[in-house]
């Protein structure tokens, strides 16, 4: 039990590290060259769960863009079932390594 809950709270620090530099990162493209919006963007949806003020910008934002929440979370499905069968795989037939 205690490996479950240290995961999940080493879960949690890594997506606000992430979502942080991202925004951090962000910011600074917007004045140099790079893709600032859109990693000021992955920020956000990073710290979505986790901090309610981006949770709010993200639920303005799949409103506004219902397409593109669509495809996201197609693709996020995707992926999760590419990953998640290969995982599987890996671990059934005991090639660790």
């Amino acid at each position: 039990m205690k490996r479950l809950i240290w995961n999940r709270h080493i879960r949690i620090v890594l997506k606000h590290v992430a979502g942080w530099f991202c925004i951090a990162a962000g910011i600074l493209m917007l004045i140099t060259p790079g893709q600032g919006l859109l990693t000021i963007l992955l920020g956000i949806l990073l710290l979505a769960d986790e901090i309610p003020f981006f949770g709010r910008i993200r639920d303005r934002l799949q409103r506004k863009f219902p397409r593109a929440t669509d495809y996201l979370h197609h693709m996020k499905a995707k992926l999760r079932a590419k990953f998640h069968s290969e995982d599987k795989k890996f671990k059934r037939t005991g090639n660790h390594g």
